[in-house]
């Protein structure tokens, strides 16, 4: 009897559970949870454009190294060259990276360099990400009495930039930081002097603009106006890696960017971009060779100064008049519908854009503790 109860209280407390044992049991249906195609899109879209950005971002650095390769090889080309052929001890290297930065050779460096770093990397782009270039830049004809006015705007701008980067020269001055940028490759050849304009005028003016307002802006337009405009700007200035034209830079690509979406074409910022370096050749010229006295040449600096501005704000009231909506830009997208904080978001954390920067802000803080 005792061994009956045992049982009887071993099967009431312990029952056989067939269903962690019989293989023919299956759970009981749960259906999935509800997912919010919203925040599925979202996802989407965001993948696709730091896919976008990354690409664009090793693009920028390809042209960035590139640019800078050509242009360093050549030198020590040329100085193992000159040493070889002369008494290495007797070989100064200051002397000839001076003698070299005002000679023909040093421009004929910068325009190899600038042509090949826009072209080489543009094809590589084109043909891994299977764009065709008329996806990016557009070459629209604009008419030449806008054209002309939104040149003199620009330039008005630019003085404005100017401005700007005299005041962080200043304020970092008041730091203890003396960032004197010395950019003189002036020469009193007429032949080197033609040269001088050709590298640092015409050729980055093509060069510069078919990167970042081209392939660049062009490329991340269909995702905003306004997207693309801020993310090549700031891509361009920290191209620039020294204090000084970071600010100046940036402020100039904000403008170039804007322009070129309002006229839909690349040529604006290209004439622009040419007419404010042709300026600036222009003035160290005639300042670093002693075209004019000194007296005479900030009279004349000056004067062009505060044309430039009075032009600019008498061009853009001429602007506004044609082109009611000129300070309106559109800025709907058809592939993704994310807000400009998160695209913008999600372009500076893609890894081609992580990269690039990363080595922008080692070359800018590099050049602060140098020059």
């Amino acid at each position: 009897m005792q061994y009956q109860n045992y049982q009887y209280y071993n099967q009431q407390q312990y029952p056989p559970q067939p269903q962690q044992f019989n293989p023919q049991y299956r759970p009981p249906y749960q259906p999935p949870k509800p997912v919010d195609p919203q925040k599925l899109k979202k996802q989407y879209e965001t993948r696709l454009l730091r896919k976008k950005s990354s690409g664009l971002g090793f693009y920028v650095l390809a042209y960035f190294l590139s640019m800078n390769c050509i242009v360093a090889g050549l030198v020590i080309f040329a100085e193992i060259s000159l040493m070889l052929s002369g008494d290495i001890n007797s070989f100064d290297v200051e002397s000839f990276t001076s003698s070299m930065m005002s000679g023909p050779f040093y421009h004929y460096m910068s325009i190899l360099a600038a042509v090949v770093s826009a072209v080489v990397p543009a094809l590589i782009y084109l043909k891994s990400s299977k764009t065709h270039i008329s996806d990016c830049i557009q070459v629209k004809s604009v008419k030449p009495t806008m054209l002309i006015a939104m040149t003199a705007m620009g330039m008005g701008l630019a003085m404005v930039a100017n401005i700007a980067a005299d005041l962080v020269t200043q304020n970092f001055s008041s730091l203890g930081f003396e960032y004197n940028l010395n950019m003189d490759s002036s020469s009193s050849s007429v032949f080197t002097n033609i040269l001088y304009v050709i590298s640092t005028a015409v050729t980055p003016a093509f060069a510069e603009e078919f990167a970042f307002r081209g392939i660049l802006m062009g490329t991340l337009r269909k995702y905003g106006n306004s997207f693309a405009i801020i993310t090549s700007a700031i891509m361009f200035g920290a191209m620039h890696g020294n204090i000084i034209q970071i600010p100046f830079a940036f402020i100039l690509g904000l403008i170039f960017g804007y322009i070129d979406c309002k006229a839909n074409s690349i040529i604006p910022s290209i004439i622009i971009h040419f007419v404010n370096n042709f300026y600036s050749v222009i003035m160290d010229i005639m300042q670093s060779q002693s075209v004019v006295t000194n007296h005479t040449f900030y009279i004349i600096y000056y004067s062009l100064f505060v044309a430039m501005l009075v032009l600019g704000v008498l061009a853009f009231l001429y602007i506004m008049k044609k082109d009611k909506n000129f300070l309106s830009i559109s800025d709907t997208s058809n592939i993704v519908s994310l807000p400009l904080k998160e695209k913008i978001s999600s372009f500076f954390t893609s890894a081609g854009v992580i990269v690039v920067v990363s080595i922008f802000i080692i070359e800018t803080i590099g050049t602060l503790f140098i020059l």
